[in-house]
């Protein structure tokens, strides 16, 4: 591992359980076996490099989502398949995870990297025009609707990263998901 390497997981590591602003780059440095001035040969200051993660971090999860969405052509199997991908991206990488969760609201992020719509939604949303289109969903605002279910999910994230739920982390997941559909059925004929 290189010392950027080193330098970029300990800062992602601390930004996602102190905050960007409670984490100084002598901190970062020093847990990374770094000199402080190496952080800075790399990235013009904490601002940088926490922009940086976040841009690393949202493709991961893109990423992530993307191949999930590819394996099947159903509506309804692909947006399960999106709900059980941000589960899964959490489980496989929390400290990503919870920096996504967190960096938004920290000023840090830049105007033009929070996109109207990200990307994660607007998976979510392709997804839930095609089942539309389909008949398979009920007629709703797309990105809306999308909206509403990341926020589902990432409630359901921090409950259980939190340990605030009466409910088993797999439970959890599968109300979720069942509740996302539900959220979606088209109405009877």
């Amino acid at each position: 591992m290189t010392k950027r390497d080193a330098i970029c997981e300990t800062a992602l590591k601390l930004f996602a359980e102190k905050g960007i602003e409670a984490t100084t780059t002598r901190e970062i440095a020093e847990r990374a076996g770094a000199a402080e001035g190496t952080l800075y040969r790399h990235f013009d200051g904490k601002a940088d490099l926490a922009r940086w993660l976040y841009q690393r971090c949202a493709d991961q999860l893109q990423e992530m989502l993307t191949e999930t969405v590819e394996m099947t052509s159903d509506p309804a199997e692909r947006l399960e398949a999106l709900v059980r991908g941000v589960f899964d991206f959490y489980a496989t990488k929390p400290s990503s995870c919870t920096y996504l969760l967190s960096a938004r609201e920290s000023g840090v992020i830049k105007e033009e990297q929070q996109e109207a719509v990200p990307p994660p939604m607007r998976l979510f949303a392709d997804v839930l025009d095609d089942g539309m289109e389909r008949g398979d969903f009920r007629d709703a605002a797309a990105p809306l609707v999308a909206g509403w279910i990341l926020a589902m999910v990432q409630q359901t994230v921090l409950s259980l990263k939190a340990g605030a739920l009466p409910v088993g982390e797999q439970a959890a997941i599968d109300r979720t998901v069942d509740a996302a559909l539900r959220l979606v059925e088209a109405p009877p004929a």
